[in-house]
């Protein structure tokens, strides 16, 4: 039983998929706005709706938490989910900075709380064969991994879109993680040695991004 902290966009879509999902319901919802709300649970078919974040990781019936809110606000919101003693999936990226999500793990951990970070494409059916392949060692030793992501952000509304938050916006963190990570499938428990990274900027965030990833035992992504 689901509680989702957010009525938002990417709320919309993980209820969705809940719906779809054998086993799992959106039982309640919350928002900063009453209003708002209502009518997610309504468009939702959700039983609960609450106007406060607190309110809904109160209520006894909730049996984990999706925090879908804007990124500046994950780790906010996670640490009252986890103190509340909901297990907790986060909306990528998990918070801004290294400190916050430090925080979290940390929290997590000394709770005994599940916490995860909601990467959909580390879900992938094909992620899942790519790691079961790298450990098997049948391509050998990988040194180098390679990727794209992007999307035409012509497409987003200045100021109001997300992706010109000052403080959450920009590329690295809404797709640039997903590159990130894929060093991350290929090296696992590997230490990051350095980071080089250049780009664009645009409306105060970044608009493109090229970054390359040095790792121990001079491996690179």
């Amino acid at each position: 039983r689901w509680g989702i902290l957010s009525a938002g966009k990417i709320s919309s879509d993980f209820t969705k998929a809940i719906a779809v999902t054998k086993g799992a319901t959106a039982a309640a919802v919350a928002a900063r706005s009453a209003n708002a709300a209502a009518q997610f649970a309504s468009q939702h078919s959700i039983p609960k709706s609450y106007g406060s974040y607190d309110d809904l990781l109160r209520d006894p019936d909730i049996d984990v938490v999706y925090v879908g809110s804007i990124a500046d606000s994950h780790s906010k919101l996670a640490t009252k989910s986890i103190l509340a003693g909901k297990p907790t999936v986060v909306e990528k990226p998990m918070t801004i900075s290294l400190k916050e999500t430090q925080h979290l793990v940390s929290l997590a951990k000394k709770t005994n709380t599940f916490l995860m970070e909601g990467m959909w494409t580390r879900c992938f059916p094909a992620m899942r064969k790519i790691r079961d392949i790298i450990a098997s060692g049948a391509i050998g030793d990988i040194i180098t991994v390679q990727g794209d992501f992007g999307w035409n952000a012509s497409a987003s509304p200045y100021p109001t879109d997300r992706i010109w938050n000052p403080k959450s916006g920009g590329m690295t963190l809404d797709v640039g993680m997903y590159m990130a990570q894929l060093g991350q499938v290929a090296y696992p428990n590997a230490t990051v040695d350095q980071v080089q990274s250049m780009g664009t900027m645009r409306h105060g965030v970044d608009h493109a991004v090229l970054s390359n990833i040095m790792y121990s035992k001079s491996r690179y992504s």
